[in-house]
């Protein structure tokens, strides 16, 4: 891919995620106070949305390997703006889960193709490919979030128009900027394979595995922030709007950390710390809200946890990037959103389950331990295995 082509995959990458963080945070609002459904049914149908997400990376991942990759974009392009637009018009039941699902479909295999064309970069090394990509993202769930509320106070309807017009754009900018953009994977014919190329390619894909479940965990746990804290916040007094204002800082500093991290990384290699240490500071955000009690504190958990996400959260698909060959390049990123899709979706039932039997403590010691368990198994095995390994960069 064109090196200047990289600009034009960050504004993809800004857009898709302002589309999805208009659509995510209402839902569950949306279909208990609007379409008057229990609350474990609007969990039912986010279950079914990150069912449809994970579907659509899978699918869009082993796709991109065969090439097609314009036709693969409009697809999912068209596929997306299809359903959001059917959205404006009905947003009743059953019409709205079953369009939020293709939805999710369509935002799932947009991110993959976003991640696994970044993967062809060459002009940077792809530590700092994904980190950008990663900034790119985020400011869209800032902008996408902080419109929300707004906008949906005027009506849902008007929202879907928002998010039409967003993916309509995006659209736009694939036809006229990635129009003869044709990627795919390199299989050169081999008579015979060596046993020690065997042992490496095992080795890899060993690590990755280890890499994608330690994800896994990782969302997991994450998602108990966004689902669950809002609630544990409001006993000591706390408002919504100042557990919004959490997250406000932590759109804020994910665009400081991931240009110290883009400074820090011209001069050093960071990707085996970066997710190692990610890991533990994300341990060490829940182990001070098993302390804290004051809003400042909470504070200093949120920097604490948005240091480990920025360092963490591209670094994972850097690392399998890295590890995977040309040829499934696309099919590792696509691995990659599928398993960040699965912890999304298991997080808010796993964090409800435990605060209602274990309560709130219990949870954040949990979530502590795993997040730790994580970062020292990642590290155990690239310890051991590193040397072994095979890059693809």
């Amino acid at each position: 891919m064109k090196d200047d082509l990289f600009k034009w995959l960050g504004g993809l990458a800004f857009l898709n995620n302002v589309g999805y963080s208009c659509v995510w945070p209402v839902t569950t609002i949306y279909m208990h106070n609007q379409l008057h459904q229990s609350l474990v049914l609007a969990g039912v149908v986010l279950l079914c949305y990150s069912s449809a997400n994970v579907i659509g990376s899978i699918a869009a991942g082993s796709r991109f390997d065969r090439g097609h990759t314009f036709g693969l974009n409009l697809f999912g392009q068209l596929i997306t703006l299809l359903a959001v637009t059917l959205l404006i018009f009905m947003h009743g039941w059953p019409s709205y889960p079953i369009l939020l699902c293709i939805f999710g479909f369509g935002n799932g295999w947009i991110l993959t193709l976003i991640n696994s064309m970044g993967t062809r970069v060459k002009k940077y090394p792809s530590v700092k490919v994904f980190n950008q990509l990663y900034l790119a993202e985020n400011i869209g769930l800032v902008v996408g979030t902080g419109l929300t509320g707004f906008i949906y106070e005027q009506g849902i309807g008007w929202l879907f128009v928002l998010i039409a017009g967003i993916y309509l754009v995006s659209l736009i900018i694939v036809g006229i900027k990635f129009a003869e953009v044709e990627l795919h994977g390199e299989c050169p014919v081999r008579q015979t394979v060596d046993a020690s190329a065997d042992l490496t390619g095992k080795r890899n894909l060993f690590v990755i595995i280890v890499l994608l479940l330690g994800l896994v965990v990782v969302w997991v746990m994450y998602e108990q922030w966004m689902s669950n804290l809002a609630v544990y916040l409001a006993r000591f007094g706390i408002s919504t709007g100042r557990y919004g204002m959490l997250w406000t800082i932590n759109g804020i500093l994910i665009i400081i950390f991931q240009l110290l991290l883009d400074w820090i990384g011209r001069y050093h290699a960071t990707l085996d710390l970066q997710v190692i240490l990610g890991a533990f500071f994300m341990a060490g955000s829940f182990m001070l809200l098993l302390f804290a009690a004051h809003y400042g504190q909470f504070v200093l958990a949120m920097v604490v946890l948005t240091l480990g996400e920025s360092l963490l959260i591209p670094g994972v698909p850097a690392y399998v990037n890295r590890l995977s060959p040309v040829a499934q390049k696309g099919r590792g990123q696509g691995m990659v959103n599928a398993f960040s899709s699965i912890g999304k979706a298991i997080g808010p039932l796993f964090g409800g389950l435990v605060i209602e039997r274990l309560g709130y403590f219990r949870l954040f010691a949990i979530c502590t331990a795993a997040d730790l368990i994580v970062g020292m198994m990642i590290g155990i095995v690239l310890l051991i295995l590193r040397r072994g390994l095979q890059t693809y960069d």
